[in-house]
């Protein structure tokens, strides 16, 4: 039985996954459910490329309303909220984004 992580810890950004909480240097970050929802995806899939159809298609799901601009909104939400640290969020145009880990 794999025994999954509960918390992701990555240069100051903290995720509590059944928590469903964010921290930045120990302060708490408000995400809405699809923000947090699309940063644990990203954050759990580090230096891979998404697509925004993807990223769409895996958060809000194959029967969900709307379209991929929400996957760019979102990311201009979450981004705005993890302030110096969301520079880890990676545009990749004309592709999507990434979570990128310096190795």
């Amino acid at each position: 039985k794999k025994t999954d992580v509960k918390t992701i810890s990555i240069r100051g950004l903290k995720i509590e996954k059944d928590a469903r909480r964010v921290y930045i240097n120990d302060s708490e970050v408000n995400l809405t459910h699809k923000e947090f929802d699309l940063l644990l995806f990203l954050v759990e899939n580090p230096n891979r490329v998404f697509a925004r159809e993807e990223l769409f298609e895996k958060v809000w799901g194959m029967d969900a309303l709307g379209d991929s601009a929400t996957v760019t909104v979102h990311i201009k939400r979450i981004r705005e909220k993890l302030g110096s640290k969301s520079s880890c969020i990676t545009t990749i145009w004309g592709v999507g984004y990434k979570f990128e880990v310096k190795r």
